[in-house]
């Protein structure tokens, strides 16, 4: 099952974890997202993962953006705090 996001026109099929990584992030424009917030709401009845596996959806989702963009949003590791979705051109 995939599910589509469209970016500048070019359609991003995502997975449904995927998925819901990319709408918490749009969701919170400017502001960053816990890793354990996007755990909860993208695991949220997975008895089998762990907190950690966000950074394997973070990592693909980021994948599909390269395919689609090159100088549109970037998702932003802060440490200890969480990630970021922004526009590429503002990333540090």
């Amino acid at each position: 099952v995939t599910r589509m996001f469209g970016y500048d026109g070019a359609p991003l099929a995502l997975t449904p974890r995927e998925h819901a990584v990319l709408e918490a992030l749009i969701s919170r424009p400017g502001r960053a997202v816990a890793k354990q917030k996007l755990f909860d709401e993208v695991f949220a009845l997975s008895d089998d993962a762990n907190v950690d596996a966000i950074e394997l959806v973070i990592h693909r989702v980021r994948k599909k953006l390269d395919k689609v963009t090159v100088n549109g949003a970037a998702i932003i590791t802060l440490r200890g705090i969480g990630y970021l979705l922004q526009p590429r051109d503002a990333a540090p």
